[in-house]
């Protein structure tokens, strides 16, 4: 006869023990309806995070790797077009003959050759009498005289290469005020374009 029979007919309770799980058994069943739970939670995690915030945040990286600042430029390598064609009878005059034509585009002048020159007084002129004018009065003479006409030629080129570089200054300051301008107006347009996106999706 088997003990469980046995005791049913006698009326005895069965032993507690039997019927209450080993604890090696209770954890096995505590594992296994906490494995679900667990399982539960990892596929909520993963599903209550949007896509595009994962996607974003991989793709997110340090705002200076993302920055593409461009490198410096010298101003002095700038071209700006400038419409201005000088006389060339004011070019001939400008330019050193045997030499290269005067190009105003190029030729910069410093503060100390634009400075004014010092007005020089003359000295006062003395009479020499006729008789006096000998081969050696002559030669200084014309030497004088030379020397005379190269400065007042120097003078003059100078004054007209100053005078074509100024007017194609003038142009040129023209052009670069209206490339300022229109260069405004191209950045108020990314101002409005940025702030409606800015409104709309938040700040950068």
């Amino acid at each position: 006869m088997d003990l469980e029979e046995f005791l049913s007919e006698n009326g005895i309770p069965p032993s507690p023990n039997q019927h209450e799980p080993s604890p090696h058994q209770s954890g096995l069943q505590q594992a296994t309806s906490a494995s679900p739970s667990v399982m539960d939670l990892s596929s909520r995690a993963s599903t209550s995070v949007h896509p595009g915030m994962v996607s974003q945040n991989c793709m997110q990286s340090p705002p200076q790797a993302n920055r593409n600042t461009p490198s410096p430029i010298d101003p002095e390598t700038i071209q700006v077009p400038v419409g201005y064609e000088p006389d060339p009878a004011d070019l001939a005059l400008s330019s050193i003959p045997g030499q290269e034509m005067f190009d105003p585009r190029k030729r910069k002048f410093s503060e100390e050759e634009l400075k004014p020159q010092p007005m020089i007084k003359k000295a006062r002129k003395v009479f020499i009498p006729d008789d006096l004018k000998d081969d050696k009065y002559w030669a200084r003479r014309r030497k004088n005289n030379m020397a005379a006409k190269r400065s007042r030629d120097a003078r003059r080129l100078k004054e007209n290469q100053i005078a074509i570089r100024a007017s194609f200054l003038e142009k040129e300051n023209s052009a670069l005020r209206q490339e300022v301008a229109d260069l405004r107006k191209e950045l108020g347009k990314c101002k409005n374009v940025l702030a409606k996106y800015e409104a709309r999706h938040g700040p950068l």
